[in-house]
C-alpha cells in the first residue's frame, strides 16, 4: 500500500458515534449499499476508520479490517492525486441480513474505493492519505464508482455532511429492479440500467433514448449501465506484451481456469479483471474473482489447504510477493495459474514473448516453475490483431472505437462458441401443456459431441487439417462442459427461460434445477 500496512490493527474508535439520528431510512439505504467508510492512514498507528455512515455495529471486526487494508494501495508512490479501484471479499457479518439478486452470491460484498494522496508538510513522510469506500452487496460497479467519485469531487476532504447527504439520496431511491430507473444524486440525475442478469452482454455500447419522468432542470444527467465493465481497453491493451495474448486470456476466463493479473496499480488490475469478466458474457464467471487483493486478504486465510484446492479464480494483485506465495502453493497442483503481467512498454523485457515474466530478478520463483505455458485452442483473427497493433502505433481509430471493437469482437467469438451448445439444447426443449412451462431433457456430453462432429462449429480452432481442428474443438468443448462456467451458464438460461414462462403465462412456475440437469450427464 502507499504506506506499509505491517500488521497494524485498524481502529474503529471513530465509527460515527456522533451520527445516531438520520433523516433517511437505513433499511431503505441497505437495499442498495451497506455503508460509506472513510479510512485514514496514520504513520504511527496504521489504518484507522475516520467514520462510517451509517454506523454499522453488525459489521464484524474481520470485515472492518479487510475493508481497511484493501482500501489502500500496497505499493508506495510519490504521486499526488486520486486512485480509483474496487475489490471483492467474503464477508463474515452474519448478523447483517441484506437483500441480493438471484444471480448474486450473498457470501460476498464489494468495495468501491477512491484513494487520495496529497502533500502535507505538517505530517510524517509529508503525505496525507485517505480513502473513501462504498460497501455494497451488489456488484453495480459503474454506478457505485460514479457515486464515490461524485462525493469526493464535491468535497475534497470527504466530510460527514456530504456523505450523509449521499446516504439520504440513496435511501430515497426505489429498490433495485430490472430495467431503467431515474435516480437523483447530489444535484444530478442518473438514468441507471439494471440488466436481467449480471452477464447480460455489451452493456453501455448503445444508449437507447429513455423518456424522462423527472424534472430535468437538475444540474446535469448521466446514463449508467450497472454491468458495464470499468476501465478502458485502449489503455489496458497497451500494457500487454502482445495484443494476441487476449485470446489466451479469453480462453482461460471462458474455462474458469486460474488466472492472476499482476499490475503496478490497483486501478489497473481491478479494471482488467472487470474487463475480462465482460469478455465472456453472456457466460457468467463462476470462479472466485477478486479485482484487487492484498496479502492480508481472506484469500490466504489457509494458504496450504485453501489455495491448493482452488482451481477456479481470477485475481488482481500489485504485490509480486503475493504472486510468489501463490506460485509456491500451486506447485502442489497440476493446474497452475496463467499470469498476466501488465506494464508500460518501457518497463517490459522481451515483450514479444507470451511467457514473459518480469520479476525473475526480484522474486525467487519455485524450483522448476515455467510461467504461462498455456495451450491455446481458438484460432486468432490476424486482421483484428493488426487493427490493434495499428492503434498502438497511433493509427486507425480513437480510444473509444478501439474499446468498442475489442468488446464486440469477443462478444462475437463467444456467440460463435455457444452456437453449437444452443443448437443442441434446442433439441432437448419441450413445452408442457397446459402450463406452457419449458422443460429440458438431461444434458449428455457424448450426445453433444456427436452433434458437434455432425454439424460443425463456425468458430475457427487451431489445427493444420480439418481433423485436427475438429479434435481441438472437441477437447475445448469437453473442458467447458466440465467447468463451473458451464453450470453457471446453464443456470442463467434456465432462470431466464423460467422468468419468461412466468411472464408469458401469468402463472407461478416451479423452478428448474439446472445443476441436477447437468448431473444427469455425469
Amino acid at each position: 500500500m502507499a504506506e506499509e500496512h505491517n500488521n497494524d490493527e485498524s481502529s474503529s474508535s471513530s465509527m460515527g458515534s456522533g451520527f445516531l439520528d438520520f433523516t433517511f431510512s437505513i433499511e431503505a439505504l441497505r437495499r442498495w449499499i451497506v455503508a460509506f467508510v472513510v479510512c485514514d492512514f496514520n504513520v504511527d498507528v496504521g489504518v484507522e476508520v475516520e467514520y462510517m455512515l451509517p454506523p454499522t455495529p453488525e459489521l464484524s471486526t474481520s470485515d472492518l479490517s479487510t475493508i481497511c487494508f484493501n482500501s489502500f494501495p500496497e505499493r508506495n508512490s510519490d504521486s499526488v492525486g486520486d486512485v480509483e479501484f474496487h475489490f471483492r471479499f467474503r464477508h463474515s457479518s452474519m448478523d447483517l441480513v441484506l437483500e441480493t439478486e438471484q444471480d448474486e452470491d450473498s457470501a460476498y460484498w464489494y468495495g468501491f474505493c477512491l484513494f487520495r494522496q496529497q502533500k502535507d508538510l505538517t505530517v510524517k513522510r509529508h503525505f496525507r492519505q485517505k480513502s473513501l469506500v462504498l460497501i455494497s452487496q451488489h456488484n453495480y460497479a459503474s454506478l457505485f464508482r460514479h457515486l464515490v467519485k461524485t462525493v469526493a469531487l464535491i468535497d475534497f476532504d470527504v466530510s460527514s455532511t456530504i456523505v450523509e447527504s449521499a446516504c439520504a439520496n440513496i435511501a430515497s431511491w426505489n429498490p433495485p429492479e430490472v430495467g431503467h430507473q431515474e435516480l437523483p444524486f447530489l444535484g444530478s440525475l442518473l438514468t441507471v440500467h439494471i440488466p436481467p442478469h449480471v452477464a447480460f452482454p455489451l452493456q453501455g455500447l448503445a444508449s437507447p433514448p429513455v423518456p424522462s419522468k423527472v424534472d430535468l432542470t437538475l444540474e446535469h444527467s448521466k446514463e449508467i449501465f450497472t454491468s458495464e465493465p470499468l476501465g478502458s481497453w485502449a489503455k489496458l491493451i497497451a500494457l500487454l506484451p502482445s495484443p494476441a495474448e487476449l485470446y489466451i486470456i479469453f480462453e482461460q476466463a471462458l474455462l474458469c481456469e486460474p488466472m492472476v493479473v499482476l499490475a503496478d496499480e490497483p486501478s489497473t488490475c481491478s479494471e482488467f479483471v472487470s474487463s475480462v469478466l465482460d469478455f465472456i458474457r453472456p457466460i457468467p464467471y463462476a470462479g472466485d474473482f477478486r479485482p484487487y487483493l492484498t496479502l492480508q486478504s481472506d484469500f490466504f486465510t489457509n494458504v496450504d489447504e485453501g489455495l491448493s484446492s482452488r482451481n477456479n479464480y481470477l485475481i488482481g494483485v500489485t504485490n509480486p510477493f503475493f504472486l510468489k506465495r501463490l506460485l509456491q502453493t500451486q506447485g502442489k497442483t497440476s493446474n497452475p495459474a496463467h499470469v498476466v503481467y501488465l506494464a508500460p512498454e518501457e518497463t517490459r523485457r522481451n515483450h514479444q514473448s507470451r511467457s514473459f515474466y518480469p520479476f525473475s530478478s526480484d522474486v525467487e520463483l519455485p524450483p522448476g516453475f515455467m510461467p504461462n505455458e498455456t495451450k491455446g485452442y481458438i484460432g486468432k483473427d490476424w486482421r483484428f490483431i493488426k487493427k490493434l497493433e495499428d492503434f498502438l502505433r497511433g493509427n486507425g481509430m480513437t480510444s473509444r472505437e478501439c474499446g468498442d471493437m475489442i468488446r464486440r469482437h469477443f462478444s462475437i467469438v463467444t456467440a460463435l462458441f455457444l452456437a453449437p451448445l444452443n443448437r443442441y439444447l434446442a433439441t432437448l426443449m419441450k413445452t408442457t401443456l397446459p402450463s406452457g412451462v419449458t422443460e429440458y431433457a438431461p444434458f449428455s456430453e457424448e450426445d453433444f459431441i456427436a452433434s458437434l462432429w455432425k454439424y460443425g462449429c463456425s468458430l475457427q480452432f487451431k489445427g493444420k487439417t480439418s481433423f485436427h481442428r475438429h479434435k481441438n474443438a472437441e477437447s475445448f468443448y469437453r473442458r467447458f462442459c466440465r467447468s463451473k462456467n458451464f453450470d453457471s451458464w446453464l443456470d442463467m438460461k434456465m432462470e431466464l427461460r423460467h422468468a419468461n414462462d412466468m411472464q408469458m403465462n401469468g402463472k407461478e412456475a416451479a423452478r428448474i434445477s439446472p445443476s441436477s440437469l447437468h448431473d444427469c450427464a455425469r
